[in-house]
């Protein structure tokens, strides 16, 4: 196991490195050396190191223990948890100096787009269309439309069943919850916030899926013990949802997250949901990131033995998906009464109390929240320092690296005696002169270079989405076209709802079918693309900075400063391309948002109506003309589904090269001209450096004796404290 520095020691390091970059103030030959980047870091670099946070993700089906997880670690009934779907929206927790619930509204803009895009999908009446085109669900006459469209839908689609669709759960919660929220969405974003007596208030928003629907995010920020400030724990939503859209919000979550706690119910085992799910980390290339908990329920298992039988049957089930993990079973809701014990009611009490009763079951899950705590703990830290603090280090190091560089370039020249200091003069400004010559050389070359990174990557655009090199357009095509939407299930509907509400819900079911293809074997394929190219524009630079550091930095150009050249230690090394996380973060460049997006246009859904009206009438013919024969809307719902997908399948190959032309534009070409810019701006920095060693030459061969000792003492004891400080740097960097 690998032992870490303790937290105070990074302090120190903090502490001492802004106090190196104020004595290099007090030397200010020396300072000129630092650009305003290298400032700034040095300043705001505790800052830096303790803003970071490290997230965690807990995921699962629902009713598998995540919010009861969440609770347990932090010692608090911090999220609602109960039965049935508790948790409505993705729910961030940090720690705070004290409690403050903030929830991320959307904006009115944003709600009534979205209504307004599903309702005008649903309606085949002009003289309705005309009121969703400008759709205001603030308004009161629009509300009673809506309200009227929905309960026609809902009384031919009762919610007890388990196909109800998500869109008309969408309306149901705008319409559950506009009273509640109405006063407090605004045109733009916003933000409300419940804190200190009020702060439980945020759960009658997280909860109620009528008031979450006007939520956008939430973050709580708590006085919490037990919770590290620089970790980020999130309460997703149940994984096996069948809204593809909040799905793929899940997915987004984790994707941005350090670790993921996965939660399986004892009570049910590895569940289909599960095993789907499962599959989706593994094509985001997450698994390896993931801790397995199976969560027991206390009373439902009579003995040791038949806990022990469930936890064989998760890992055989888990192995089976190619996973060789580790799974900890132990019970989240005992162990969350136990850590709260004098808090929690006479009813949990005595629940608590009968578990206690169960002792073999109770020191097994004893010993393996122990040990899960040992390894919980462990990755955590492995994971926080990895991610959080070695990458400041190493840029702090390579600073200071340069600073010895630079230190060193300082003292040669305060002990160059007056025999050497013409020949020192000469060849400093020959090389100043090279430096100006190649500066240009470098600029021209840099261009010329990244237009030929700019047309490779154009190249692999045009292979992967004109050519269709990995076959992802052939695959969707032939995925569509097998693809079976029985008009049975629609039959009732049809009577029922009219024509249009029933072709309307044969749609999403199409869409919801593909979005989920697209989630599970298109935008996994998608990502690896974009991941290799993102490592393809980090290695040309690298390349290129490598290239740079070979060419212009030859250390023959300081071989009369000293008696010796410089070591090969304090060469310039080559320089570090930027952050392309940060840049994007920066421009707020994102992927394009969807590659494949199933349309039903009012032109479609006019060709899709007067086909159903066609075949209906035709087999309400046939069938007066045949009394045995029993009259069907199937048939017809069948051909409005066959009509759906095949003019579908005409917009999916536009719509695939148009995202490739939306990468190459709005992603790519912006992604490589700011990496560009910062390529220039570092190499024109350290051109700056020699030109600032060049213009002070003179001052520093004119100084007396003893101010030269003065200054070398002064140099000495600062590179000293460097070279410590790198020292004390290196435990963090090699994790």
């Amino acid at each position: 196991m690998t032992t870490h520095k303790p937290e105070n020691s990074i302090q120190e390091i903090a502490n001492e490195a802004f106090s190196i970059f104020e004595t290099v103030q007090d030397i200010p030959d020396l300072l000129e050396f630092f650009s305003y980047g290298h400032r700034v870091f040095f300043e705001k670099l505790p800052e830096y190191i303790h803003s970071d946070k490290l997230k965690i993700a807990v995921v699962g089906v629902i009713k598998s223990g995540k919010s009861t997880f969440v609770n347990s670690i932090l010692c608090k009934d911090v999220v609602k948890r109960g039965a049935g779907v508790v948790t409505s929206i993705t729910t961030r927790i940090q720690k705070g100096k004290k409690y403050q619930a903030y929830l991320y509204l959307k904006s009115w803009d944003d709600i009534n787009a979205g209504l307004r895009k599903l309702l005008l999908l649903i309606s085949d009446d002009d003289a309705v269309k005309g009121i969703w085109e400008a759709f205001d669900i603030r308004r009161k006459n629009d509300r009673e439309t809506l309200e009227k469209v929905h309960q026609k839908i809902i009384n031919a689609f009762s919610p007890e069943k388990d196909t109800i669709h998500p869109e008309i759960l969408s309306i149901t919660h705008a319409l559950q919850g506009f009273d509640a929220l109405k006063d407090l969405v605004q045109p733009e974003e916003t933000v409300i916030c419940f804190e200190s007596q009020e702060f439980d208030n945020y759960k009658d928003y997280t909860t109620d899926p009528g008031k979450a629907f006007y939520i956008k995010d939430v973050c709580l920020s708590m006085p919490v013990k037990t919770l590290d400030p620089n970790i980020e724990i999130a309460d997703c939503q149940g994984a096996d949802s069948t809204d593809s859209s909040q799905l793929e919000r899940i997915l987004a979550h984790i994707e941005s997250s350090n670790l993921m706690i996965y939660c399986i119910s004892s009570r049910t085992g590895l569940r289909e949901s599960d095993m789907i799910f499962l599959k989706r980390i593994e094509n985001l290339g997450l698994l390896d990131n993931v801790i397995f908990i199976n969560n027991c329920d206390l009373t439902e298992h009579e003995n040791l033995e038949d806990l022990l039988k469930v936890e064989a049957g998760i890992l055989k089930d888990l192995s089976l998906l190619g996973i060789k993990t580790e799974l900890y079973s132990f019970s989240l809701l005992y162990n969350h009464f136990a850590n709260m014990k004098s808090k929690i009611s006479k009813k949990d009490l005595l629940r608590f109390e009968s578990w206690q009763k169960e002792k073999k079951m109770v020191q097994y899950c004893d010993l393996k929240t122990r040990e899960f705590n040992l390894f919980f703990k462990h990755t955590i830290e492995r994971n926080r320092y990895e991610f959080l603090i070695s990458n400041h280090m190493k840029r702090l190091s390579s600073i200071l690296s340069d600073l010895t560089r630079r230190i060193q370039i300082f003292l040669d020249l305060l002990s160059s005696d007056n025999e050497k200091e013409e020949t020192a003069k000469k060849k400093l400004s020959d090389f100043y002169q090279n430096a100006l010559r190649f500066e240009t050389i470098m600029a021209d070359s840099l261009e010329n270079a990244c237009q030929g990174l700019q047309k490779e990557i154009d190249i692999n655009i045009y292979q992967m989405f004109f050519q269709d090199k990995d076959s992802i357009l052939r695959d969707i095509l032939e995925y569509v076209q097998l693809l079976s939407i029985e008009g049975e299930f629609y039959q009732f509907h049809g009577r029922e709802t009219g024509v249009n509400e029933a072709l309307f819900l044969l749609f999403k079911d199409f869409q919801k079918r593909v979005d989920l293809y697209v989630l599970e074997a298109v935008n996994p394929l998608l990502r690896q693309f974009v991941v290799l190219r993102e490592e393809r524009i980090k290695s040309f630079f690298q390349s290129y900075f490598k290239s740079y550091h070979v060419e212009f930095l030859t250390m023959d150009q300081y071989s009369d400063l000293k008696d010796n050249a410089l070591s090969e230690s304090q060469r310039i090394d080559s320089l570090d391309i930027a952050d392309i996380d940060e840049i994007k973060k920066i421009l707020g460049i994102q992927l394009p948002s969807r590659v494949f997006e199933v349309q039903y246009t009012s032109k479609m859904k006019t060709k899709v109506i007067a086909n159903f009206g066609l075949n209906t009438v035709s087999r309400f013919l046939s069938s007066l003309l045949d009394k045995q024969s029993d009259f069907s809307f199937a048939p017809a719902l069948k051909k409005s589904a066959e009509k759906i997908k095949n003019e579908n399948l005409k917009y999916f190959k536009r719509q695939f090269e148009q995202y490739g032309k939306d990468l190459k534009t709005h992603y790519f070409l912006p992604l490589i001209n700011a990496v560009k810019r910062d390529a220039k701006e570092k190499i024109n920095e350290r051109f700056r450096q020699y030109q600032s060693l060049n213009a002070k030459t003179e001052q520093f061969f004119s100084l007396k004796q003893s101010e030269k000792e003065d200054q070398k003492a002064r140099s000495l004891l600062l590179k000293q404290r460097v070279e410590t400080l790198t020292g004390l740097i290196q435990p963090f960097i090699s994790l």
